[in-house]
């Protein structure tokens, strides 16, 4: 039972290191992609483009604008559910609780669902070689 364990963590830690190595190859390619996206931006917008056709079928690359509005956070809704509701608190919690799926009589501090993880921290010798 004990090696079946030792050797059911090696792989797992040797997983856990080949997965580390590939996300710092996403966030090296992430970045150059980024840097080239720019330049293309900044092409499309002195030319007053909005499409690339790309040869051989492959695709089209658009330049859009977008308005990206924030999250909404829970103190904000919280706070202008009060504003709003001020004469009924208790009908702001039970909104609250409807909107975080949280039980009648469960605390309400800690929304969201609860799971159970296995992490690996690395020593800090060990995060600097791997590039993180």
């Amino acid at each position: 039972m004990t090696d079946d364990v030792r050797e059911t963590l090696r792989e797992w830690i040797s997983l856990d290191d080949q997965m580390r190595a590939l996300q710092t190859q996403m966030r090296a390619l992430r970045d150059r992609k980024t840097q080239l996206g720019t330049q293309v931006l900044e092409f499309m917008r002195g030319q007053n483009l909005d499409n690339f056709v790309i040869e051989g079928g492959v695709g089209t690359i658009a330049r859009q604008q977008r308005t990206v509005r924030p999250p909404i956070r829970r103190s904000t809704l919280r706070t202008q559910l009060l504003l709003q509701f001020s004469d009924q608190p208790q009908r702001v919690a039970e909104a609250l609780r409807a909107i975080e799926g949280i039980q009648e009589g469960d605390d309400m501090s800690v929304g969201g669902t609860t799971r159970e993880l296995l992490t690996r921290r690395l020593p800090r010798t060990q995060r600097l070689d791997l590039g993180q």
